[in-house]
């Protein structure tokens, strides 16, 4: 079983605090086989990790996405390098997912101060853990809705430093080749293997997220 980290932002998205070197070295030193680098509406991150993993974290395997803001909420589709425009509905999303050979993934279903959205027709996998949900209550009922529809389920860290890369752990049975792990992934062939974003974390991150978006719409 390959340990991969299927949602992960860098410093491409608004309120990542690592560079996506960091994050690389952070994913190999902890033994993790693979990572998905989904940063907010952009690919520029995953193109980088691709670009620079041989050299900087040698045998880890890259799975390039993006986490697209759909005026619904956010899907995360992984095995792109060419981004998805925001602001589509979430059925052109899914249309142009498609149209790019992305596997699409719902991230933090249903909770709303999150733009988590309802699990939609046409989605590939659902995220049934996310390290940054304290009390437990949204994983645990994803997890339940999941198994009752029988979809592919994993787990991400949903990590804005590298130091959280790697909280929560989708198992995957493939060999170690990204094609084979998306192929894996819509076929449910996972388990998960997660724990918790440290809460004083989770608000730190919130509040430098905070300051980064002021200052970007000060600038303007």
């Amino acid at each position: 079983m390959l340990r991969f980290d299927l949602h992960v932002h860098s410093d491409y998205s608004p309120d990542g605090h690592s560079s996506v070197e960091q994050i690389l070295r952070s994913a190999q030193a902890k033994g993790l086989d693979g990572i998905a680098i989904t940063d907010h509406d952009t690919t520029a991150g995953a193109r980088k990790a691709l670009e620079i993993a041989p050299a900087v974290a040698p045998g880890l395997l890259v799975i390039p996405g993006e986490e697209v803001s759909t005026r619904a909420g956010h899907l995360i589709v992984l095995g792109i390098t060419a981004d998805i425009p925001k602001g589509l509905s979430v059925k052109d999303t899914i249309a142009r997912a498609r149209e790019l050979g992305g596997t699409v993934v719902v991230p933090h279903p249903d909770q709303r101060t999150r733009h988590g959205m309802r699990i939609p027709r046409g989605a590939d996998a659902v995220e049934v853990y996310n390290s940054r949900y304290f009390i437990g209550f949204y994983n645990y009922m994803t997890s339940r809705k999941v198994s009752r529809r029988k979809m592919p389920a994993v787990a991400g860290s949903d990590a804005h430093t590298a130091a959280m890369v790697g909280n929560a752990i989708t198992l995957i049975n493939a060999p170690k080749d990204a094609a084979a792990v998306l192929k894996a992934i819509r076929e449910g062939k996972t388990r998960i293997d997660a724990r918790r974003t440290p809460l004083p974390v989770y608000l730190s991150q919130l509040g430098h997220g905070w300051v980064r978006r002021a200052k970007s719409i000060l600038s303007k």
